[in-house]
């Protein structure tokens, strides 16, 4: 069996159930083997952190107190998870199922890759 560091995809939320209920189910349908879904939820008013309870349980929920903005959101959100790799994610991009073998591949190929975009 081959060693699958663990990636934590992340996705920082505001009060953005319609892109959730859009664009989540291809991120969640990832076939890459050791996975965490996060969404970093940044005081959001609307009901996407219920949305997102109710349809997929296996997310972890973080939620900030207040809104932090978009970098503040992420640091705050991003201090609390551990993995061996991080995907920051819009919640508006819809992905193919092997979408995080490719980048893996790519920052394995490539030691030096801090960051990397598709």
């Amino acid at each position: 069996m081959k060693n699958y560091p663990k990636v934590a995809v992340v996705i920082l939320n505001w009060n953005g159930r319609f892109f959730l209920e859009k664009f989540l189910p291809s991120v969640y349908n990832s076939s890459y083997p050791n996975i965490e879904f996060v969404i970093g939820d940044n005081a959001s008013t609307d009901d996407s952190l219920a949305f997102v309870s109710a349809s997929y349980p296996k997310i972890t929920l973080l939620e900030n107190e207040q809104n932090f903005g978009f970098a503040g959101g992420y640091n705050h959100i991003l201090s609390r998870i551990e993995a061996d790799y991080y995907v920051l994610l819009n919640s508006d991009v819809e992905v193919t199922p092997n979408w995080i073998e490719t980048r893996h591949r790519d920052a394995r190929a490539r030691r030096k890759i801090g960051c990397g975009a598709a």
